[in-house]
């Protein structure tokens, strides 16, 4: 029988009798020990609105004690826990996307925070069938826990794609799966007692909830923020994780980016920063999520040197919630690395060459090594590729997932047995490359382009609102690309039109392009923030 994640949190309690998680909007500090009796209390209320043994509970909760007492309580009951996203985007397009995510899974009982009294009620009348139950109607659970008989071989917790290419699809994960991820990404980051997490990524994201249970697989403590608590003032976040002690962060690039703009925007006001909150003690930042961009990581560490951050805290990586979150991590101690490769081999030969003009030059962030556990293989033409090939990232071992729910084995399988990531990239000196999506590449004239070269011509234009576009094949066969712009003056924005078309065509080699503009925060997103490119598509004026 394979350990459990409850079994393990278990034992880890007992071994980390001092181990705290403080939930900073709240005002509360547990011990893991108390976190655990609150989830077998939510266990036993769970069992008193008819939850059983295999049951899907989907829940809809921001971050707090609330959203972990729910999840363990549903794993006390051997039942499957399904996080939603908070809402997003229009109120008719959230409810389209949890109806779609509860007939998908067969979801019976889906709990809501009370403070969210209109989404519950939205949700009731968009739910005929389903339990829509208020997260405090769970909070006094009596009598023992019914018995279940779920080993580490069944399924454990399902964490829905976002959907920023596809339709979401359940990512199916065992107690095997979560124990041998949570151990792929403690180990070669060497998270112990000594440390202290900084979390106010959402929990219903895969790099929101592996981050937390990471920490508290292995003794550490845990300070979990709400988003809004870090996106409404970067600077007064970044003030309290460092007064908090934290040693440790996980977000994805926009955080980075986030935070240097908040400074720079000091000195446009004419107002001097000083060094900040003393950084030193920032061990490492896992940098993910989303493609990671040399320029932000050079702007942050430069920006925030004199406030103590280290160049080798920062820490990019590659992973996704088919493999239980973590698949590469570079070496402790080192900088981050970059590789300069020549952008037309990349694009017309699928070849990682280094670049001699600097024009011509894509700048690649390196990912690292495979973590314990996982394996990592480049295919093109349907084989294993020697490094330098660009090609499909393959992964496999135990933390990568069996499946998608209710779904038979598809394309996302290789014939012997690896999970195609969907991801582009390529080796180099046995370091991993991210070029781009399978699905993000655009044929324009019979030739193959990135749709993140584009992105990354158009986003550091100082014209663009906080580096927001997307590319996309157009619907007369151009590349077509969307970008935000607080710019109001027609003869500015044309003058940014010209500008960014020229310098698309200058830098990529592109025959045409179409940039349209759109005001800030226009370009659809999904729950965890990745642009939804096909609703970028069907948007382009025909």
């Amino acid at each position: 029988m394979s350990e459990t994640l409850s079994g393990l949190l278990e034992d880890r309690a007992r071994t980390f009798p001092d181990q705290r998680i403080r939930f900073a909007e709240e005002g509360r500090e547990l011990s893991l020990a108390e976190l655990l009796e609150e989830g077998r209390e939510t266990a036993r209320a769970l069992a008193g609105i008819g939850v059983r043994s295999g049951d899907l509970v989907a829940f809809v909760l921001p971050n707090g004690s609330g959203f972990l007492r729910v999840m363990l309580g549903a794993q006390y009951l051997g039942a499957v826990p399904v996080p939603l996203a908070l809402p997003f985007g229009g109120v008719d397009e959230y409810l389209e996307h949890v109806a779609g995510v509860v007939a998908d899974g067969g979801v019976r009982h889906v709990v809501v925070d009370l403070s969210a009294a209109r989404v519950r009620e939205r949700l009731a009348a968009a739910l005929p069938g389903v339990s829509v139950v208020d997260l405090g109607s769970l909070a006094a659970g009596e009598g023992a826990l019914p018995a279940h008989t779920r080993d580490g071989n069944g399924i454990a917790f399902i964490q829905y794609t976002s959907g920023s290419t596809s339709a979401p699809k359940g990512v199916v994960l065992t107690d095997a799966n979560i124990v041998a991820g949570l151990r792929a990404i403690t180990t070669p980051a060497a998270v112990g007692p000594g440390d202290r997490w900084g979390l106010w990524l959402p929990l219903f994201h895969d790099m929101g909830i592996f981050s937390l249970l990471a920490a508290l697989s292995v003794g550490a403590d845990v300070v979990l923020w709400q988003p809004r608590t870090f996106v409404r003032k970067p600077l007064d976040w970044l003030a309290r994780f460092a007064e908090a002690g934290c040693t440790l962060c996980s977000a994805p690039n926009f955080f980075f980016d986030m935070l240097v703009a908040a400074r720079r925007a000091l000195r446009d006001e004419r107002l001097a920063p000083d060094a900040g909150p003393d950084l030193s003690r920032w061990r490492l930042t896992f940098n993910g999520a989303e493609p990671v961009n040399a320029g932000t990581v050079e702007d942050f560490c430069a920006e925030f040197a004199a406030a103590g951050f280290r160049r080798e805290a920062m820490y990019p990586v590659y992973g996704m919630a088919e493999a239980t979150l973590a698949v590469t991590f570079p070496p402790l101690g080192r900088e981050p690395v970059v590789y300069g490769a020549d952008r037309r081999q990349l694009v017309e030969h699928g070849r990682a060459v280094p670049a001699t003009d600097p024009a011509e030059t894509r700048t690649l962030v390196g990912v690292g090594r495979p973590v314990p556990g996982v394996r990592v293989r480049i295919a093109a033409d349907g084989a294993p590729a020697p490094e330098g090939t660009v090609g499909e990232i393959e992964i496999s071992g135990p933390p990568v997932t069996h499946g998608y729910y209710r779904r038979e084995t598809g394309e996302e399988r290789t014939a012997d047995g690896w999970f195609r990531t969907g991801d582009l990239g390529f080796l180099a000196d046995g370091e991993l490359y991210i070029v781009g999506r399978v699905k993000d590449m655009v044929i324009v004239g019979g030739v193959n382009y990135h749709a993140e070269d584009v992105e990354a011509v158009v986003r550091d234009h100082p014209g663009i609102y906080r580096k927001r576009c997307v590319a996309v094949l157009g619907p007369d066969e151009t590349m077509a690309v969307v970008a935000e712009t607080s710019l109001e003056g027609d003869a500015e924005r044309a003058a940014l039109v010209e500008e960014l078309e020229a310098h698309v065509r200058a830098r990529t080699g592109l025959p045409a392009v179409r940039v349209h503009l759109v005001a800030p925060r226009c370009l659809p997103q999904t729950s965890s923030g990745k642009f939804q490119r096909r609703k970028v598509r069907s948007s382009l004026p025909a």
